[in-house]
């Protein structure tokens, strides 16, 4: 995980356990090592953007940088219990967090619960799970149940990851993944307590390095990439996770 300094400067925790780090900034950095992926699982997660990925038929303008897939889970905050949902509902949030696709009921491709990777994904939003409930962000006297999504993004290059710019996702917290990055540059992170303000950059650069956020303190976002000048392939995959209220 590389340090930007462009965009600010770089003091986020790497460790699971640094709590007070999420607690008092608002985000927290994680690398591979932290989720207990093993290389089959690895594999697993990395087949879903090669056979199950979609294009993103909601971006603007008659864009085509960006295939996605989805799941959705259930989650009892209660001892960290995660259902998969095989039948969720449209994915919708509002104007003022995403002026680009607010308001509309958003239909992605549906990976099956039954799908291996399932239970790679549940590993990796488990442990941001247990970051948010250390940090009091997530709190076991609070709402029993969560939606949790998982989004599985890849964005080719030349292509905006955050075409909104600076921004809140509208949920009680989040974090993205980094899967891939195939012959791309830029893809810089950030997090922002204001839409001019960076408190730290970051480039998620070795696979399931990941950035975690509490939605309700900190913006975020991503710089464009473009392709490495003769690259035979140009993407960057990610994962992205969502922990809202029912």
């Amino acid at each position: 995980m590389r340090k930007e300094p462009s965009l600010g400067p770089q003091s986020a925790s790497t460790n699971p356990g640094a709590a007070p780090g999420l607690r008092d900034s608002g985000y927290l950095l994680l690398r591979q090592s932290d989720f207990g992926v093993t290389p089959a699982d690895y594999a697993v997660l990395t087949g879903v953007y090669d056979r199950e990925l979609d294009l993103d038929r909601f971006l603007p303008d008659g864009k085509r940088h960006r295939s996605r897939a989805y799941q959705c889970f259930d989650l009892t905050v209660a001892g960290l219990r995660f259902t998969p949902n095989d039948n969720p509902r449209p994915y919708v949030q509002s104007m003022s967090v995403n002026p680009l696709q607010g308001g509309l009921e958003r239909e992605f491709r549906l990976v099956p619960s039954d799908h291996p990777v399932t239970a790679v994904t549940e590993k990796v939003a488990r442990t941001v799970a247990e970051s948010l409930l250390a940090a009091g962000v997530l709190d076991e006297n609070g709402p029993e149940r969560m939606v949790v999504d998982a989004h599985y993004i890849r964005i080719d290059a030349p292509g905006e990851p955050a075409p909104e710019g600076v921004h809140h996702d509208g949920l009680l917290a989040g974090s993205a993944h980094l899967v891939r990055r195939v012959g791309v540059m830029g893809g810089v992170s950030g997090a922002y307590d204001s839409p001019t303000h960076c408190l730290a950059g970051f480039e998620l650069s070795e696979p399931l390095d990941s950035f975690v956020f509490d939605d309700r303190k900190v913006m975020h976002y991503t710089t464009p990439i473009a392709a490495i000048p003769g690259a035979a392939q140009a993407f960057r995959d990610v994962l992205l996770i969502g922990f809202r209220a029912i």
